[in-house]
């Protein structure tokens, strides 16, 4: 028990001094009133033989002052006129002072001396106390605690059972447990636990997920009323922290093939063909736990993530095609309100299919002749050994606008045809198997040669085979021209000469025009066609051609002909030469002839003179756009006019 005291001089005058005493004693407590009883005392004593008498009282009052009513507390008090010499006056008393509600409690005793009268031997008024001193505790209410004890271990799963430890200050307290949860509370025990007390969480399981659709844990109180007897000390509790466990949602799943197409070829709707397949993947019995609620579901297949559409206790994912070449998996995971999830694996079973292939040869009879072999090499996706493969050909010339019939052809089989060697050819190979086609484009190229040495005629062939023995052949180009040879000096049908040079020509047709205003397109009833003799070899990568017009030019200009026109090429130019005869106009308008080809047209404007009766009497001019145009002056007629050897260099 506690107890303090304090003792200090007060003096008067003339050397007169007295003892001030003040003291206080814990005698005992009350656990069921929380209360102490407090003896305190005081007194004033005579010392040194002082003394004094007065005609006014005075007086010695002894308090009491704690931390729980912060004022000071009148205990008792004595009234005297004086103290004799060695007297002593003193006053007590006994409180019950109440303690702080957690049973604590903390104070002081204070006494006062209030001087009566005015004798000098009478000390000055004065106070005492002791020193601030902490009372016995009283137990209080207990502290429960989960699992162990006095700390409180607050985690734990729902449906375990858990001790609930009392930690209780006295052995005759009592309680009341009390399971609180949000709105929901649940009496563990009505009364009389003493240290602890065992409890089975299932038995209140459904309750407390009750109280948390939305969460994953239950966080409440355990609440301990403490009893004194049938005195309620006060009431406690401590927080927990329960865990939702073995409640996620449940459900099953499946897969199917939904297109009948595919499913007609494999007979079975758990094999999915690559591409073609459409996978449907279901969900059934698709359970929430615990007053939770479903939220959603999906599936991951190859890194890419599908949302199902739930409906009831059933859900749908429409995935379509499928672009993987073997079996893989669907991850599908469920997730309720409390966002807890399951996840099921499912293999799906993939049969690989791509489109058929095939490795196609084309090859005349050594490399020229017109019959051709062709082989098609094919290959595709088996599916089980349910899908099958048909090869078809079909040909053309390329300049032709349609194939021929289809023919079917043997997997890996060569087939000969015959292709007309003076002709380039397209070859058409069509794949078809269960689920596709594809369609291969092949060129089979003219089976003349660009130069053939034949070594029995001991000729040789430029774009085609020799026709003559010890000689050369040029088919297509007007070699005659290029060597200087005159226009007319043609060699041509079945005229083979031995030693002689071969040409053989084509005959084109180009518009020319003569109307007065300079512009073909403007009168288009002048426009006429002219036979031009034209041939298309090339030497040393340039192309020569030979023109030769033999007609009249029709138009405003009256018995105009044009008696030859023509253009040699060498190897570094060409020459234009052009005679008119009997040409009667009486304006000065530009005529245009014709165009040059554009490889052969100049990079500036060319002009030259038109000579006639010895006197220049005219203009003419290619434009760098290759058009060759001739200009007369008015007034002459009846003229002959002539254009020879306008040079011009050939494109580089």
């Amino acid at each position: 028990m506690a107890s303090a005291t304090k003792y200090t001089n007060i003096y008067a005058s003339y050397g007169a001094y007295y003892g001030l005493y003040v003291e206080f004693v814990e005698n005992s407590t009350s656990v069921a009133n929380n209360t102490s009883s407090i003896t305190l005392s005081a007194s004033i004593s005579s010392q040194n033989r002082s003394g004094w008498s007065a005609g006014s009282n005075s007086t010695l009052t002894l308090y009491w002052h704690d931390n729980r009513e912060n004022y000071d507390r009148y205990v008792s008090s004595i009234s005297f006129s004086g103290v004799g010499v060695g007297e002593t006056k003193t006053t007590s008393g006994t409180i019950n002072a109440t303690h702080n509600d957690d049973g604590t409690l903390s104070g002081y005793a204070y006494v006062y001396f209030a001087k009566g009268g005015s004798s000098a031997y009478a000390p000055a008024s004065s106070g005492l106390t002791t020193d601030w001193t902490t009372l016995t505790t009283i137990a209080r209410a207990s502290q429960p605690s989960i699992n162990t004890w006095p700390n409180n271990s607050p985690d734990f799963n729902i449906g375990d059972t858990i001790t609930i430890h009392m930690n209780r200050k006295s052995s005759s307290f009592t309680h009341k447990v009390v399971f609180k949860l949000n709105s929901y509370s649940y009496t563990i025990a009505a009364s009389g636990v003493t240290d602890n007390v065992r409890f089975n969480t299932s038995t209140i399981a459904d309750n407390i997920y009750a109280q948390i659709p939305n969460s994953t844990v239950a966080n409440g109180t355990i609440e301990a009323t403490t009893y004194n007897g049938s005195t309620v000390i006060g009431t406690k509790s401590c927080p927990f922290s329960a865990k939702a466990v073995n409640v996620n949602p449940t459900f099953d799943v499946s897969y199917q093939d939904t297109n009948s197409t595919t499913t007609a070829i494999t007979n079975n709707n758990q094999k999915i063909i690559r591409n073609n397949s459409t996978l449907q993947i279901n969900g059934s019995n698709l359970s929430a736990k615990k007053s939770s609620s479903l939220s959603s579901i999906k599936t991951v297949i190859n890194g890419v993530t599908y949302n199902g559409t739930i409906s009831g206790s059933t859900a749908t994912f429409n995935i379509g095609t499928l672009n993987v070449s073997s079996n893989t998996t669907a991850a599908v995971t469920l997730t309720d309100s409390r966002g807890l999830k399951t996840t099921k694996n499912l293999t799906i079973q993939v049969l690989d299919w791509v489109l058929p292939s095939a490795i196609i040869t084309a090859q005349r009879e050594n490399n020229f002749y017109d019959p051709t072999t062709i082989n098609v090499d094919g290959s595709y996706s088996s599916l089980d050994g349910l899908n099958t493969l048909t090869m078809q050909m079909r040909y053309k010339k390329t300049t032709d606008a349609d194939y021929g019939s289809y023919q079917t052809l043997q997997d890996n089989t060569p087939v000969t045809v015959q292709l007309d060697n003076n002709y380039e050819w397209n070859v058409q190979v069509l794949l078809t198997d269960r689920l596709g086609t594809k369609t291969y484009n092949v060129i089979v190229e003219r089976g003349i040669p660009i130069i053939f040495f034949d070594r029995l005629k001991r000729s040789v062939g430029v774009n085609g085979f020799p026709h003559v023995d010890e000689g050369l052949t040029i088919l297509g180009g007007d070699i005659l021209n290029i060597l200087g040879i005159r226009n007319d000096t043609w060699v041509s049908g079945t005229n083979y000469s031995k030693g002689k040079i071969v040409c053989y020509k084509q005959t084109l047709y180009e518009n020319i025009t003569g109307n007065n205003n300079g512009d073909p397109r403007s009168d288009t009833t002048n426009w006429q066609e002219v036979p031009i003799l034209v041939d298309n070899m090339k030497i040393n990568n340039k192309l020569f051609t030979s023109y030769s017009l033999n007609t009249n030019v029709s138009g405003n200009y009256t018995n105009c002909s044009l008696s030859s026109a023509w253009i040699n090429y060498n190897r570094k130019s060409y020459s234009v030469n052009i005679s008119l005869n009997s040409w009667i106009t009486n304006t000065d308008t530009d005529c245009t002839l014709f165009t040059l080809p554009e490889e052969y047209r100049p990079d500036y404007e060319v002009h030259g003179l038109l000579f006639g009766d010895g006197l220049v009497r005219g203009q003419a001019w290619i434009n760098t756009a290759g058009v060759l145009k001739m200009r007369l002056p008015t007034n002459y007629t009846n003229q002959y006019f002539s254009l020879d050897f306008m040079y011009l260099k050939t494109t580089d």
